[in-house]
C-alpha cells in the first residue's frame, strides 16, 4: 500500500504543482469489517478457534452497528486525576504555558476563543468557573502534560479492542477533552481526519463522570456508518470538511441529518469509566445542553492503524490546521 501511494503521489506531482492524487484509483480502500462477506469471515474465525465467543460478539456488533460500549474500561484513579489536573486550570494562578484552552469564552464581545492559560489566570477563580460555562471548551493532546491523562491514552483495553477490530495492531493519535456538552453537529470522523486505507479510525469517548441526559450527552446514529459516503467526498481522504469550500458544510450536514433521520439515534448516558467506541463513519455529535449548570466531562481518543494517517499526502488550501 505505501508503494502505491507513493506512485500515486509521483504521479500527481508530475501533472503539476499542488495537484492533488486520484484517491478513487487506488486498489485496498475498504476494510476487512466493511465488506460484504465480514459476519462470514467472524464465522469462519470462530470454527478455527481463533476468536472467543465475547471477541466475535463485539465484531458482529461492530459490523452492524457500528459501535460498541466497554463498561468500566477506565480505571476511576485515572479519571479523577484527569479531573482534578482541569479543575486546577480554573483554580491555579501559576500559569501553564503548555495549556490552551479552545472556545473558551474570555471577552463577551468575541465568545468562544483559543485562549491561553496565561491569559485565562488573569481572571480571579470565581470569574474562571463562572466564565467556564459560557461556551463548550475542550483541550487538545492533554495527555502530553497530564500524566493520568496519558494512562487513559495509552489504556491497554481500548488499544486490545481497537487491534481486535481492525485486525492488526491500533495506536492512539490524539486526544481531546471536554469539560462541557460539545453540542457539535452531527458528523463522521472520517471527514475530518485523512485516513487511506478507509475507515481504519475507530473513535473513544470516555466518560470522565456519569453522564445526565441534561448534559447535552454524545447522540450517534447506530447503521448509519453502512451508508454511502456523501457524494462531495468521493476522492477521499483528500475531499474532507477540511479541504472542501465552505459553502460544502451545509450540503453534508444535511446529508449526515438525513442519515440520522433514517436510522434513528441514542444518547450514550454513560457511567463514569464508561467507553463507548465508534466507526470512522458513524454519524455522531452532541445533543442539547438542558441544564447549563451540568458539566459533561469527557476524554475522547482516536485510533488508527499504522500507516493510515495520509495528512502529510494531502493537498491544501485548509479550513483549518
Amino acid at each position: 500500500m505505501t508503494a502505491r501511494i507513493k506512485a500515486a503521489k509521483a504521479a500527481a506531482a508530475k501533472r503539476g504543482d499542488g495537484a492533488a492524487i486520484d484517491w478513487t484509483a487506488l486498489a485496498g480502500h475498504e476494510a476487512w469489517f466493511d465488506r460484504p462477506d465480514a459476519l462470514e469471515v467472524v464465522q469462519s474465525r470462530v470454527d478455527r478457534g481463533e476468536l472467543t465467543g465475547e471477541q466475535a460478539a463485539l465484531l458482529r456488533a461492530w459490523i452492524v452497528d457500528g459501535y460498541v460500549v466497554l463498561p468500566g474500561a477506565v480505571d476511576h484513579a485515572d479519571i479523577d486525576g484527569v479531573n482534578a489536573y482541569v479543575d486546577d486550570l480554573l483554580q491555579t494562578d501559576v500559569p501553564n504555558p503548555d495549556i490552551t484552552l479552545l472556545g473558551f469564552t474570555l471577552d463577551d464581545a468575541t465568545g468562544g476563543a483559543a485562549v491561553p492559560h496565561a491569559d485565562l489566570v488573569r481572571l480571579s477563580p470565581a470569574e474562571r468557573q463562572a466564565r467556564a460555562r459560557l461556551s463548550p471548551w475542550r483541550i487538545h493532546e492533554l495527555w502530553t502534560r497530564c500524566e493520568p491523562a496519558r494512562r487513559v491514552y495509552q489504556n491497554a483495553r481500548l488499544i486490545e479492542a481497537a487491534s481486535l477490530i481492525f485486525g492488526c495492531p491500533a495506536y492512539p493519535r490524539s486526544t481531546i477533552n471536554f469539560y462541557l456538552g460539545s453540542q457539535q453537529e452531527l458528523h463522521q470522523d472520517m471527514t475530518v481526519f485523512h485516513v487511506f486505507p478507509g475507515n481504519y479510525l475507530i473513535g473513544a469517548w470516555v466518560a470522565c463522570e456519569d453522564i445526565s441526559a441534561d448534559s447535552g450527552p454524545l447522540v450517534f446514529s447506530p447503521g448509519s456508518h453502512r451508508a454511502p459516503p456523501y457524494e462531495k467526498f468521493a476522492n477521499h481522504p483528500q475531499d474532507t470538511l477540511r479541504t472542501c469550500p465552505l459553502d460544502e458544510y451545509a450540503g453534508y450536514y444535511a446529508y449526515t441529518n438525513a442519515l440520522a433521520a433514517e436510522h434513528g439515534t441514542k444518547q450514550f448516558l454513560a457511567r463514569k469509566g464508561d467507553v463507548l467506541l465508534w466507526h470512522g463513519m458513524l454519524v455522531h455529535g452532541g445533543s442539547a445542553v438542558r441544564d447549563k449548570a451540568l458539566t459533561r466531562r469527557s476524554m475522547v481518543i482516536h485510533y488508527l492503524r499504522d500507516g493510515a494517517d495520509q495528512t502529510g499526502s494531502i493537498v491544501g488550501p485548509y479550513n483549518w490546521n
